[in-house]
C-alpha cells in the first residue's frame, strides 16, 4: 500500500478510536493524562529529530527561524480566535455547559486544518516523514475527541449522535492533508523546506500549549513524565527504522 494510504488510515483513526472510547466507556484520568503526555512526547521529538533538520538542509538558518515563529504565531492566532478545547474542565472559553459538546468539538475540528496541512507538508518533504508526523496528530486526536463525545453523552446525546459528533472532526484535517500536498508539488524544494519548519512550530506550541498543560492538569506526574518520554523514544525508534 502506497504511503499516502497508510497516511490516510492513520489520520482517520484517531478521531475514530477517540469516538469509539468516548461512547462506550469513561477513560480514567490517568488514562487521559498518558495519551496527552505521549503525544507531546512524539509532536516535540519529531520537530527537533526530523522536520527542523530537514528544513535546515534546504534553507539558511534564519529562514528556519523565521518560519518557526510563522508556525508558532499562526498557532496562537487560531487559538485565540477560535474557541477551543480544554481536557480538563470539559469546557470552552466562550461556551456554557449545555452546547459544550458541539461547540468543543467545532473548535477541534478548525484547528484540525493547520494540524492536517502539517502533514501534507511533511509527506510532500518525504513520504516517511508525513507518516510520523500523522502518528502524532492521532495520538493528540484520541484523547481530544474522547472528551467531548463523552460530554455529548452525559447531556443525553445517542450513542450514534455522539459518535456522529467526534467524527466531524476529521473532515478538515483530510481537507488540511490535500491542501498541503496539492499546494507544495507545485513549489519549490525551498519552499517545503521552510513549511517544514512552519509544521514544526505548529506541533510545539500545540504541544506546550495543550498538550502538556492538559496532561499534567490531571495530577498524574510520573505518568505523564514515563509517558512523555515514551513519545520521545517512539520517535527516535521509528527514525532509526525509517
Amino acid at each position: 500500500m502506497d504511503t499516502i494510504y497508510w497516511i490516510l488510515l492513520v489520520v482517520i483513526l484517531g478521531p475514530l478510536i477517540g469516538s469509539f472510547l468516548g461512547i462506550l466507556i469513561s477513560p480514567g484520568s490517568g488514562f487521559l493524562s498518558g495519551c496527552f503526555g505521549f503525544a507531546a512526547g512524539v509532536m516535540i521529538a519529531i520537530s527537533f529529530i526530523s522536520l527542523i533538520p530537514e528544513s535546515m538542509e534546504a534553507i539558511a538558518l534564519h529562514w528556519v527561524i523565521f518560519a518557526f515563529m510563522l508556525g508558532f504565531s499562526i498557532m496562537f492566532l487560531v487559538d485565540r480566535i477560535i474557541p477551543h478545547f480544554h481536557p480538563i474542565t470539559n469546557t470552552d472559553e466562550n461556551a456554557s455547559l449545555e452546547r459544550t459538546a458541539l461547540t468543543l468539538i467545532a473548535g477541534i475540528a478548525l484547528h484540525n486544518l493547520p494540524e492536517g496541512f502539517a502533514v501534507g507538508a511533511s509527506f510532500s518533504s518525504m513520504a516517511d516523514l508525513g507518516l510520523l508526523v500523522a502518528i502524532a496528530i492521532t495520538v493528540h486526536d484520541i484523547p481530544e475527541t474522547i472528551v467531548p463525545v463523552s460530554s455529548a453523552r452525559a447531556l443525553g446525546r445517542t450513542r450514534r449522535r455522539a459518535f456522529s459528533i467526534g467524527w466531524l472532526a476529521t473532515a478538515p484535517t483530510i481537507l488540511g492533508l490535500m491542501i498541503g500536498i496539492a499546494l507544495l508539488h507545485i513549489i519549490s524544494a525551498e519552499a517545503v523546506a521552510f513549511s517544514l519548519s512552519v509544521t514544526a512550530g505548529f506541533m510545539i506550541y500545540i504541544a506546550g500549549d495543550e498538550l502538556l498543560p492538559a496532561s499534567q492538569g490531571f495530577k498524574f506526574p510520573h505518568i505523564t513524565n514515563f509517558t512523555f518520554a515514551a513519545g520521545i523514544l517512539m520517535v527516535i525508534a521509528l527514525h532509526m527504522i525509517v
